[in-house]
This record gives structure tokens, sequence and C-alpha cells, in this order.
């Protein structure tokens, strides 16, 4: 299996406290929610939010997420897999990497997290 990394990386910046949106999307139309699969990881290795058949799937995330994400389930079948992180914290800050299993692309977006009255 050959993994292509998508080279066009997104910056996001949120603020402590604030959501954010971390885009993630497939330029392949996907036929049902059977060919969904999708991983969302923080730092390459913490998993925050996965997608599994169509379904949401928890299963062996992070507790650092529990309860502070969500997608449009809705969304999915269009090829739409962007992650709304709630209730942000400094430690969000990183890299996160979005999976999309079935198209064997992995996409990076950018988390900066900025703190105000510090600079």
């Amino acid at each position: 299996m050959v993994i292509n990394e998508v080279s066009l990386q997104v910056t996001v910046k949120g603020v402590i406290g604030g959501s954010v949106v971390l885009p993630c999307s497939s330029k392949e139309p996907q036929l049902t929610s059977e060919d969904i699969t999708v991983n969302w990881k923080h730092h390459n290795r913490l998993k925050v939010y996965g997608i599994v058949k169509g379904k949401v799937s928890v299963e062996g995330q992070h507790p650092e997420y529990e309860n502070r994400v969500e997608s449009d389930s809705e969304q999915h079948l269009r090829g739409n897999f962007s992650l709304k992180l709630k209730n942000l914290r400094y430690s969000d800050t990183g890299k996160y990497q979005c999976y999309i299993i079935d198209d064997s692309v992995i996409q990076t977006v950018e988390l900066r997290i900025e703190v105000f009255g510090v600079y």
C-alpha cells in the first residue's frame, strides 16, 4: 500500500477556551458509508477521532480529547472529514494528521494556540 502525504499543510489558529475546525477532505467521492475510514491523530500518535465504515469511533481515543471533538457525519458522504475541536487548551498546539485510509492519503493541519496578553 502506498501512502500519499499531501504536501499542502494548513495552519489554523485558535485561542484557549475557543474552538477551531481542522480541515480534511477527499478528492475522491465516497460511494457509500462503508467506504469511509478516517483516523485523526495528534503528534502522529495520539488518537483524536475516528470514522470507521462511516460510523464515529472513539475507541482508543486519547482521554485528552474526550467530549471535545465532533464531525458532521452528513458531510462524510461528500468527502468532508473536517473536525471541530472545542474548549481549546495550550496542549492542543501542534500537528494533526488526517488519514483517509481508502484514498491512502494523509493531510496535515498545524494548530497554533494564541494566548492573549502574552507577547
